[in-house]
């Protein structure tokens, strides 16, 4: 049965009989994948039943422990509260149900943050933040992995005015606090491609806490800027004017949203303690990287005196070899022409002039643009000036060339690597893969996301603590990128200026001896 078929089932009932009594139907609230969502009163109150959409042995056992093992933990203002389960009968067709509390809307009903002034967006965000991590948190706490958080499944509660997670069909209950009549098969995935984890397209990991905090800063991305994020690059979230909340959720979203699983936070408690980190950060010693960076520099090119220009090939290469042997990749952070900008990974060769940028951009570098400051080490930083790349060949399910008219407007193109062969991305987003009559399962270890740029491009890779890595006004280093980048040089004026805008913004820890 369709909704709209339930719902005019459902209207001509009036009533709706359960074991609890009779609940008047008001009207449909939505649908999901296994099921549909309406709107029912019982005297005065308000409630939304769920409905089975078909009691298929393994989908029936699903909705039984979405309900049964979640009433076995405590309550929480921020986990939607379930009272009943039950089975009735509609037009002859039996469903079961399971009676809710009802809630005031979705996170994807509501206008999302990028469409509210600032201020508000600011303080909307946070209360969303601080609701979706308790609740994660509370789940977490009781052995159970949501698995499936995005705007959907996000309520709003009015009478305590505050975020509810909802929708725990597809979550993870640990076999060794909850009797479950639900297993989970290995060809089984279990996952929303929009806001979840990359890890759980392979459904042979193990689940972890860290999938959800995955979730919850794509879903905290998409409430600020109206979208997710796949990549690098990640769109600021805020600047040197805005609210102190949004600064850190500037922060906290980037460590979120790392592709690979063991640098995001593990837990929200970790995320409790970055944050306090960042309200009152401890003092840091950055001055051994520091002398590494520029002991690297100083090997690496002798003759070095303020900044070089170098596009030889062997010197590049024993540039980057020196850097990536000498330097810590995590104690660097990288920005672009675009103000995108995230912790540095690493950079390492392709072959001839092609490097692979922090394990997912494959770049065509055109020069290396090295800055070294003799009496200020902390002000060094190099820059990939980047050629503009050759668009992917793709390949078809039979591995023929595929046909591709990509807009001359283009910036960027997208690829997933498989077995030396590069295929559509969109081919891969189902969990599996056929090519040549086989269907192959897609995992983060064999099936890897690329990114090409079909322009000039440039990234600045600085030591953290420094003024770069600090600031949250990009507009001083996106200008002198987009400099470089347009006159394929570093010029002493924009060098200049560069410099001064950032001068006072370097960490005390490391200025407090100069």
């Amino acid at each position: 049965m369709t909704t709209t078929s339930l719902n005019k089932s459902l209207k001509n009932l009036s009533y709706l009989p359960t074991d609890i009594g009779d609940f008047e139907f008001v009207k449909s609230l939505g649908e999901g994948g296994n099921s549909f969502v309406f709107h029912f009163k019982k005297g005065e109150k308000d409630f939304a039943i769920k409905f089975l959409k078909k009691a298929e042995s393994s989908k029936l056992n699903r909705f039984k422990d979405e309900y049964f093992c979640a009433s076995q933990i405590p309550s929480h203002n921020n986990i939607v509260q379930a009272y009943h389960f039950d089975k009735v009968t509609v037009d002859s067709d039996e469903y079961f149900i399971i009676i809710m509390k009802y809630y005031q809307g979705t996170l994807r009903t509501e206008d999302n943050g990028s469409e509210t002034n600032y201020d508000s967006q600011s303080e909307k965000a946070w209360e969303l933040f601080i609701s979706l991590a308790n609740g994660l948190s509370h789940l977490h706490s009781h052995q159970i992995i949501h698995r499936d958080l995005k705007p959907q499944n996000v309520f709003f509660d009015e009478s305590i005015n505050e975020y509810v997670i909802g929708d725990l069909g597809i979550a993870h209950f640990s076999d060794e606090v909850f009797e479950r009549e639900s297993k989970t098969k290995p060809t089984e995935r279990m996952a929303n491609f929009g806001f979840s984890a990359p890890e759980q397209i392979d459904s042979k990991e193990a689940v972890q806490a860290s999938c959800d905090i995955y979730s919850l800063g794509q879903v905290i991305y998409w409430y600020l800027t109206g979208k997710t994020i796949r990549g690098l690059d990640m769109e600021a979230l805020a600047n040197s004017n805005s609210p102190e909340n949004l600064k850190y959720l500037d922060r906290i979203v980037k460590k979120c949203l790392i592709n690979d699983a063991s640098k995001r936070f593990q837990s929200i408690s970790e995320i409790s303690e970055y944050l306090k980190e960042l309200k009152n950060p401890p003092k840091h010693d950055y001055w051994p990287e520091l002398h590494k960076f520029d002991d690297a520099i100083r090997k690496s090119l002798p003759k070095i005196k303020s900044f070089l220009e170098v596009s030889d090939e062997k010197i590049i290469k024993r540039f980057l070899d020196n850097f990536n042997n000498e330097c810590k990749a995590d104690e660097y952070w990288y920005m672009s022409v675009e103000g995108g900008d995230n912790t540095f990974t690493g950079i390492s060769h392709l072959e001839g002039m092609n490097f692979l940028f922090c394990g997912m951009t494959e770049i065509k570098l055109s020069k290396l643009l090295v800055y070294r400051d003799s009496g200020y080490p902390y002000k060094n930083f190099f820059i990939l000036l980047i050629d503009p790349s050759e668009p992917f060949n793709l390949l078809d399910e039979e591995g023929n060339s595929i046909n591709r008219d990509l807009s001359p407007e283009c910036s960027r193109d997208y690829a997933t690597l498989w077995n030396e062969k590069y295929v559509d991305c969109d081919e891969t987003d189902n969990g599996y893969f056929e090519f040549q009559g086989d269907v192959i399962t897609v995992d983060r270890d064999t099936f890897k996301d690329r990114i090409r740029h079909l322009q000039k491009y440039a990234y600045i890779i600085v030591p953290q603590g420094t003024a770069t890595a600090r600031m949250m006004d990009r507009t001083p280093t996106e200008r002198f990128l987009e400099r470089v980048v347009k006159e394929e040089a570093i010029e002493k004026s924009s060098l200049r200026t560069y410099l001064d805008e950032t001068r006072s913004h370097h960490s005390r820890e490391i200025t407090m001896y100069n």
